[in-house]
């Protein structure tokens, strides 16, 4: 763990210890993806396998060219089941995409709609079924019922594919999994976090305590009264026209601008950190001077060339695998 920082800013790393630590963040991420084949990946094989089971039972005997709307409604509606069924695909469809295809409009499908519109359900089984993957499910085209070895091998073959596709996913969150770290470290220090509003049947609600300082609207912070106040953090928010994930109140009145960023290598960790993150940084500094502090939550594979060059715009480098010294800086600041 780092030795605790008692100066007013984040440790600014020498070119040795940026390289020892960037050395740690990558140790951490190979061992991190070489857990994956008997952990989450099996995981999602599982998961995937038993919705595309459950997608074959609904759709059991159901007619692609005259189906009841009623079943395909309910396959619709559930979540799972209609992930699966995007999968039908080839190659797989988004659900936006989807919406987009069968309406022919921006605004795409929705819950209501596919409850309101008798038709609709139809219409969206029907194109997925135009869109059917010709080698992993070549019955429908045919419009024959399966053998048993065609439905085995489009479950084997399915399952694996939206697995794969669901890891990939899960790996891209990574770095909200390390913020979410950070928020508990910051919730069991004290710090207070203010929630933003939400919309209820088209009214914008509070979903803070009335005791919280005031969220701004529409997660905009433009002057310094749209500040959270110590020991109080916001969440995603636009701090000055730039999004942050979290912008968190200090004792000493100054702010911490503060962003997670997951690397999978060299190249994106170039985009991520310079060309996104350390951009920012010199942003707030025209903006609002030594007030916001901005800092990178970093985890993965990073450049040294880009982690100094980073430093160099202003930007403050934590590390993920040493949240705790950063928390002892924050705790130092009084």
């Amino acid at each position: 763990m780092t030795l605790p920082n008692v100066s007013d800013m984040p440790t600014v790393w020498d070119d040795a210890q940026l390289a020892a630590e960037a050395q740690k963040a990558l140790e951490e991420f190979v061992d991190r993806r070489l857990a994956e084949p008997g952990g989450k990946y099996l995981a999602h094989v599982r998961a995937r396998r038993g919705a595309i089971v459950r997608l074959f039972k609904a759709l059991a005997g159901v007619d692609p060219s005259n189906p009841d709307p009623d079943i395909v409604r309910t396959v619709l509606l559930d979540a799972e089941l209609f992930d699966a069924l995007r999968y039908v695909t080839g190659p797989p469809v988004s659900e936006d995409d989807l919406g987009v295809l069968v309406t022919r409009r921006v605004e795409g499908i929705g819950k209501t709609d596919l409850k309101d519109k008798p038709g609709l359900p139809v219409e969206v089984l029907k194109l997925i079924c135009k869109l059917a993957d010709p080698f992993r499910f070549p019955w429908i085209a045919a419009g024959r019922a399966p053998s048993r070895g065609e439905i085995r091998t489009a479950i084997e073959t399915t399952m694996t594919m939206h697995a794969t596709q669901a890891l990939q996913t899960e790996r891209r969150g990574h770095g909200k999994v390390v913020e979410q770290r950070l928020e508990t470290r910051l919730t069991e220090l004290g710090f207070v976090k203010v929630a933003g509003q939400r919309k209820k049947k088209g009214k914008v609600v509070a979903v803070a305590p009335p005791n919280l300082p005031t969220y701004p609207a529409k997660g905009k912070i433009t002057q310094p009264s749209h500040h959270p106040t110590y020991p109080h953090f916001y969440g995603e928010c636009v701090v000055y026209g730039r999004k942050v994930d979290l912008f968190i109140a200090l004792k000493t009145g100054r702010m911490i601008a503060l962003e997670a960023k997951d690397s999978s290598s060299a190249l994106n960790s170039t985009k991520r950190l310079l060309n996104d993150t350390a951009a920012k940084a010199k942003h707030y500094t025209a903006e609002a001077g030594k007030n916001i502090i901005s800092v990178a939550l970093l985890s993965g594979v990073f450049k040294v060339a880009d982690l100094r060059t980073a430093q160099s715009a202003g930007l403050y480098l934590v590390w993920a695998h040493d949240i705790d010294g950063f928390i002892e800086w924050i705790k130092s600041q009084t």
